[in-house]
């Protein structure tokens, strides 16, 4: 299953070609970080919180060392007079620094899944085996599990902090009060998302390797943003960034969860160079539904204000996102795009939104295929079905009414408080794209068998608009080699996490270079020392900014190829 070549034609792009990395992939080559192993290496097992909430008495690993095959026990008593927390990666204003997550629990439990100790051994089963050893005695306090009740503050996850709500974000434009007094028309309503999960098919994995001599850090399994997690595990472990190499391997999926920094993350590398040993620690599936960034989990209520003929005046509403026990890495997006895109792709002149993060025993939220933008999107076009069928309008006409137009852009989104977060709608026909969408599906006819049974199946329709962000900057970087042999080696700072990142980097280098596809050796990606700087995969990055990135590094490889000719 060879990638097709295809001559210089400048047409790559966009041309439909077999996936390079496939064939590795379906002929069983790939190298997942489950794959490698050293000489003497250990197993980590991580001992995690059966209790939702309590606070630690004790931990005896005296017995677990004992079992045969273990190597040694860390608790937190191990890593020093500080036990590092997990910084965040966005977002990262002060009011959330008393929520952050110890790497190892040691005065408090506050989720099901938290990471207590871990136990090294020479074979997984052993460690394993060693579980049931642990001797932890923990005083079980009352925990609060729904962000409503958490709301009042009866049981505090923080009692230092003095409040279950962390921070209070506000999008904002105009005056929502004001608009709401004379409205014609009014309706509120209460909505509600689940909580999700990724679930890749890979679950998280990392082996860690120190070089005592050289003092040397290599982490394999990296993964989505390498570069940002060494600089965090280089200041947590006293080393220059230069000393961490992160080492991205093939990855089975990531859906926004795989890739952030988790107490793993540190526990690895910190029991590698403590032990000096390779650790390897490889993630099974129910640890993976207790310990890994879960996702939704909120609550709107949410009010409109229109004129009979179904102009939107406003909106105004509260939001609860549920933030499981600690705030981490980036917790926080998911609430604060709903505070900024809540207006989507509508003309809505008068907005408030506020948005709680609350505090709760429940496993720490992260993000998850377009975190809260789905939620925002969810409660507005919900609360719209409702307003245009009591306002007797055709629920596409009532939309159609309220579309930015291309004369208004640049259209500013809600300005998001107190993170002085402020963005706009630069360009698009909201309009156009409407209607060829709607006759692209026949619309028409698929919404006229509403509510008949047809094939033994009752038929519905619905209808939707959202509003897809641009790329997340700032930058990313790229770095193209002219190898002995003709053939062009791509290196870019972007990941892969299963969404073809080979076959579109060698897409673009190929045609900006006028090269044929088979001219571009390889691509390199995600891992620390392919680039200087790399800024990782998320948000529908990776083609647009490491893409650009690629062409940019294309043009200066054409000049130096010229140069060198000339």
């Amino acid at each position: 299953m060879k990638a097709t070549s295809k001559r210089a034609t400048n047409a790559l792009i966009g041309s439909p070609i077999e996936r390079i990395e496939d064939f590795r992939f379906l002929t069983g080559r790939g190298q997942y970080v489950d794959d490698l192993a050293f000489d003497d290496m250990l197993h980590a097992v991580i001992v995690r919180s059966s209790r939702a909430h309590g606070r630690i008495r004790s931990i005896d690993k005296r017995a677990a060392m004992a079992r045969p095959g273990v190597h040694t026990v860390i608790t937190a008593a191990d890593l020093g007079a500080s036990v590092p927390t997990i910084p965040l990666r966005q977002e990262a204003s002060p009011e959330f620094k008393p929520y952050e997550q110890p790497v190892l629990a040691h005065e408090k439990v506050r989720y099901v899944g938290e990471p207590v100790a871990v136990i090294l051994a020479a074979t997984q089963a052993a460690a394993e085996d060693a579980l049931d050893a642990m001797v932890i005695e923990i005083d079980d306090m009352p925990a609060v599990v729904d962000a409503a009740t958490a709301v009042h503050g009866d049981i505090l996850l923080f009692e230092s902090a003095g409040s279950n709500v962390a921070l209070t974000l506000s999008g904002v434009r105009g005056d929502a009060d004001a608009a709401f007094k004379d409205a014609p028309y009014i309706r509120r309503e209460q909505f509600s998302v689940q909580r999700h999960g990724a679930v890749p098919m890979e679950p998280r994995g990392l082996l860690a390797h120190w070089n005592a001599e050289q003092r040397q850090m290599t982490v394999y399994g990296a993964a989505k943003v390498a570069f940002v997690n060494r600089r965090v595990l280089a200041k947590q472990m006293g080393l220059a960034e230069s000393a961490i190499r992160m080492v991205e391997n093939d990855v089975g999926g990531g859906f926004g969860a795989r890739g952030e920094f988790y107490p793993e993350d540190y526990l690895v590398p910190f029991a590698a160079r403590f032990t000096g040993h390779p650790v390897k620690w490889i993630e099974d599936r129910r640890e993976h539904l207790l310990a890994t960034n879960h996702s939704r989990d909120a609550a709107c209520e949410l009010e409109i204000a229109c004129d009979r003929d179904g102009t939107i005046l406003a909106l105004r509403g509260h939001a609860r996102t549920d933030q499981g026990a600690y705030i981490r890495t980036n917790g926080p997006t998911p609430a604060r795009n709903i505070a900024q895109v809540l207006t989507g792709p509508y003309r809505i002149p008068h907005v408030r939104i506020d948005v709680s993060l609350i505090m709760t025993n429940k496993t720490p939220v992260g993000t998850y295929r377009g975190p809260g933008r789905f939620e925002a999107d969810f409660f507005r076009e919900r609360l719209f079905d409702i307003a245009a069928a009591e306002l007797g309008i055709d629920r596409v006409e009532f939309r159609r009414r309220n579309l930015i137009s291309r004369a208004e852009m640049p259209y500013p989104m809600l300005t998001v408080q107190p993170l002085h977060i402020a963005s706009e709608t630069d360009s698009g026909d909201y309009s156009e794209t409407l209607e060829r969408c709607l006759d692209e599906i026949d619309w028409r006819a698929k919404a006229a068998t509403d509510g008949k049974l047809i094939d033994g199946r009752y038929r519905g329709s619905a209808i939707g608009c959202y509003l897809e962000g641009g790329a997340s900057g700032p930058k990313e970087s790229a770095r193209l080699v002219l190898e002995r042999d003709g053939k062009v080696r791509v290196h870019v700072g972007s990941s892969s996490i299963g969404q073809g990142l080979e076959t579109v980097c060698a897409q673009i280098a190929a045609d900006a270079l006028e090269l044929p596809l088979d001219a571009i050796k390889d691509v390199q990606h995600g891992s620390t020392d392919n680039v200087v700087e790399g800024y990782g995969s998320y948000s529908s990055r990776s083609v647009v900014m490491g893409g650009n990135a690629i062409i940019a590094a294309a043009e200066k490889l054409r000049h130096s190829i010229r140069a060198a000719a000339a």
